[in-house]
């Protein structure tokens, strides 16, 4: 496996989606010793993981995997990553800010913070950042897309 094929961008994207996929089983809200992870919120905590995942899987199968990725209409894949890591972090991120509540029998009680949420949340920015440094180097020339052959002398 050679790790020099990745880019700033890939690597940005690839440590940042395992670390949200980790951080998705940590505690994002509890109380009492009742805890709430990733998987205990499907729109804004397994979404972002999946997306997480997904953009790991095209890095990696475009990079180390030497895969040729289809073109998706008028995008670039440094494009697309920057779309989808944007959801990502906006999810979690509104996830962090909304908070959480358990509803019983007679009432609502309000979730505390755990720590994970806020892994997470940092995680899913660094897909969004990973994102845009694809989107640069794709026009600098350094991302996905081979630079043109040399003419012929």
């Amino acid at each position: 496996m050679d790790l020099t094929k990745l880019t700033t961008g890939d690597k940005v994207v690839s440590v940042s989606g395992l670390l949200l996929f980790v951080f998705g089983f940590l505690p994002w809200y509890g109380i009492e010793g009742f805890n709430f992870n990733a998987w205990d919120y499907f729109f804004v905590g397994v979404i972002p993981v999946l997306i997480g995942v997904v953009m790991v899987a095209q890095v990696l199968a475009a990079r180390l995997g030497n895969a040729d990725m289809p073109n998706v209409g008028s995008l670039t894949w440094g494009q697309i990553h920057l779309i989808l890591g944007s959801i990502a972090a906006a999810l979690v991120v509104i996830k962090l800010i909304a908070g959480s509540s358990a509803s019983t029998l007679v009432s609502s009680i309000d979730l505390d913070r755990k720590y994970g949420i806020f892994l997470a949340a940092v995680a899913a920015i660094g897909l969004a950042v990973g994102g845009f440094l694809k989107m640069q180097e794709d026009k600098a020339g350094g991302g996905s897309t081979p630079p043109p052959a040399p003419p012929a002398a």
